[in-house]
């Protein structure tokens, strides 16, 4: 295989050396003159199994998974082991720190192979877009690597953002069955994403029934009630990092981006943090209801509630670990409670995993990529 090849309308290169993980551009059209001239042409991070080009008749399942916030097409959440991100991520964690994780239980494409050769698991193709709205954070802070962390688009169709449901839906899809040997069909596709991932996973699943036969919703993020505003979020990674009172500044700012990003997203002509007043205690006296219900309208709970059958076909897991620092747990608990009420079978769990002590979060996460990957190649 050539270093770079054209597809209809993509661009083809081999990522770490090996013809089996690519990253494609593709031309994005659902995305065209979207309000915050985001990129239109969007990268691909493809994986491809083992055996893929053993027999040119073979066809394969795909599996999308749909990154978290404040990931892009430079911070791509499954990468090969030889990849520079890896190489980047390692090189900037002390190493007292690299000892405390679970390195060995985290997903890489090497894995993959593994597993797929050891016949753990069955040939399959991963597909990871970019679903970054590639605008700054708002206060312009940094990643290990250096690189601005962009706001997220949490992969819904907005008026204020771009219509990223729709390039997922149709734009990804369509280039990954016409490109790639797929199984194109519903019994033969999944989804699945971690945090804002997570919760575009369900977003998805809801409003197209018609395209996943399971789906894999990690941590999944959610714009919450009011009350969240006045979330503290405290990472022991950071902490450990960076001190204290750093670590708090940071976690604090990382935060305010998100629910900046709920007013950008969700109510950006109609925005209800800078409607908030309080007494002189801090506590929340008033605030823009009309906005807070445009928050609330992208509520997965709420969503369900309008689209209750919508799931009632899809093969569901959902998990969050007890200690999430975004306070996602809860949240997790509540979808769990809605889903059983409304009888749409599902698999939950709420875990708790010291292995995951530095950043539940993003560790808890971390670890059941792999497991979320069982979970949904059982139904395609």
């Amino acid at each position: 295989m050539n270093l770079v090849q054209y597809h209809s309308y993509g661009e083809k290169k081999m990522s770490d050396k090996n013809p089996r993980y690519l990253i494609d551009t593709i031309h994005a059209k659902s995305l065209e003159d979207n309000p915050l001239n985001s990129p239109v042409n969007r990268d691909l991070h493809i994986y491809l199994p083992p055996d893929y080009f053993e027999n040119e008749e073979t066809r394969f399942p795909v599996i999308y998974y749909l990154h978290g916030y404040a990931g892009n097409n430079k911070t791509w959440t499954v990468t090969s082991e030889m990849s520079n991100d890896k190489a980047m991520d390692r090189k900037n964690m002390p190493q007292d720190i690299l000892d405390q994780i679970d390195i060995d239980n985290l997903a890489t494409f090497e894995k993959m192979d593994d597993l797929i050769r050891n016949g753990d698991i069955k040939s399959f193709i991963l597909v990871q877009p970019d679903g970054s709205l590639h605008v700054p954070n708002i206060f312009n802070r940094k990643d290990l690597r250096g690189n601005i962390e962009p706001k997220g688009s949490f992969f819904v169709n907005s008026p204020y953002s771009g219509n990223y449901m729709d390039y997922i839906i149709n734009d990804v899809i369509k280039y990954v069955d016409s490109n790639y040997r797929t199984i194109n069909s519903i019994e033969h596709r999944a989804l699945m994403g971690g945090s804002m991932g997570g919760y575009g996973t369900l977003y998805l699943a809801l409003h197209h029934p018609e395209k996943f036969i399971a789906a894999s919703s990690l941590s999944p993020g959610n714009p919450r009630d009011i009350e969240i505003l006045d979330l503290k979020v405290r990472i022991p990674l950071y902490t450990q990092i960076l001190g204290e009172e750093l670590a708090n500044q940071i976690a604090d700012s990382a935060w305010k981006d998100i629910i900046d990003s709920y007013d950008l997203v969700f109510s950006n002509e109609n925005r209800l943090i800078p409607t908030v007043k309080r007494n002189q205690e801090g506590k929340i006296t008033d605030y823009n209801k009309e906005a807070r219900d445009n928050w609330r309208n992208h509520n997965l709970i709420s969503v369900i509630e309008k689209k209750p059958d919508a799931l009632k076909q899809l093969n569901l897991q959902l998990n969050c670990e007890a200690t999430d620092e975004f306070g996602l747990a809860e949240d997790a608990q509540l979808i769990h409670n809605k889903l059983i009420e409304l009888e749409i079978n599902h698999d939950y769990e709420l875990y708790s995993d010291p292995k995951a002590a530095l950043t539940p979060h993003i560790l808890g996460i971390g670890y059941h990529i792999i497991l979320g990957i069982k979970y949904c190649l059982k139904f395609i």
